[in-house]
């Protein structure tokens, strides 16, 4: 029987999309509630949906993603009376020889499960055997510029005693220690590189150039490689400011560490990254200074219409610029490291 009440009828027209009468076919009634069923459906997807995506950002904040064949933990550190607590990640298989370290520097307001999240810490533990040590910033901040007037964190004695401690305890290879920063982190790196240049064989600065305050005090007794990525679209790390500034521009960057090494000037080699993502509507160069009296290197990448970002970053803050998607900013600075080795 294909009719129903006209009492059931009136009680449900306001539910249904399209009915006028109550003398309607059954097949029509079941085809607007199977109709309006499925907008519910579609609309309690996307919801569900938006609000995952919002709630594993907002995990992305505190906890570690999970990548398979590798383990993390954390260890306690005290210094100047305060308790710093480091993470590490590490290949689940021990490697037969000591395993290199790159130790993580997260930018101001960053934490250390933040920077690892963001530049795929734990597929540079699987995939290459890398152990991961990520400290964090007193209040999420590095004490970068020995030009400031409050000295009263010393960062590079903590980063010195943490580099000095793990490889002892764990094994690691004293020779292959690297560090890699963004922003904050990669200006605390070019400081570690000036002031502790015998405890790590390289150093990789992501949207940070040079303080003023570093650039009048680094005498270092040997000289660090250092790769460096900026991009020229930058509002927090202009790529353009003149020597007038408190921070270096990345061209004057790029000399003074050249400097530094005792490089031939005329020696550097541009060389364009292969624009894979147009999309992100970005390009890069890469610039590369290997002919250095000290035996080391200085490189660049200039990312034209970057912003202040980590290429390839898993997360990303619009508000900050465009990301470079062409070539990851963990495998550029992997590759860099991979050269060199301290004496």
């Amino acid at each position: 029987m294909r009719r129903i009440s006209a009492a059931l009828l009136a009680c449900c027209t306001a539910f249904m999309p399209g009915a006028a009468s109550a003398d309607l076919d059954l097949g029509a009634i079941i085809g607007g509630w199977s109709g309006g069923l499925g907008r519910l459906g579609d609309g309690l997807s996307e919801g569900l949906g938006r609000g995952l995506g919002l709630s594993l950002e907002h995990l992305n904040h505190k906890y570690l993603y999970p990548t398979e064949d590798t383990e993390s933990f954390e260890e306690t550190f005290t210094y100047q009376g305060r308790q710093r607590t480091v993470l590490f990640i590490k290949p689940k298989t021990a490697s037969a020889t000591p395993a290199p370290v790159v130790v993580l520097l997260a930018y101001n307001g960053g934490t250390r499960t933040d920077i690892a999240n963001m530049t795929y810490a734990g597929d540079l533990a699987r995939d290459l055997g890398v152990w991961l040590i990520v400290p964090e910033g007193v209040s999420k901040k590095w004490n970068d510029d020995p030009g400031a007037s409050n000295q009263s964190v010393d960062d590079v004695g903590f980063l010195a005693t943490v580099i000095q401690s793990s490889v002892a305890k764990h094994g690691l290879d004293a020779k292959r220690v690297y560090m890699a920063g963004m922003s904050n982190g990669g200006f605390m790196t070019s400081r570690f590189a000036c002031e502790r240049p015998n405890l790590i064989a390289a150093g990789a600065s992501v949207v940070a150039s040079m303080r003023q305050g570093l650039n009048a005090s680094c005498n270092p007794s040997r000289a660090v490689p250092m790769t460096f990525i900026l991009g020229t679209n930058d509002l927090e790390v202009n790529y353009s400011r003149t020597s007038a500034w408190a921070l270096l521009s990345g061209p004057d960057t790029l000399k003074r560490w050249m400097g530094i090494h005792n490089c031939n000037p005329a020696a550097v080699v541009t060389t364009a990254v292969p624009d894979l993502d147009p999309n992100d509507k970005t390009t890069t160069q890469r610039l590369r200074n290997d002919s250095c009296a000290s035996g080391g290197a200085v490189e660049m990448y200039v990312i034209n219409g970057g912003g202040h970002t980590w290429p390839q970053a898993r997360f990303n803050k619009l508000t900050l610029g465009r990301t470079a998607m062409d070539f990851s900013g963990t495998l550029a600075a992997w590759d860099f490291f991979e050269d060199f080795k301290l004496p």
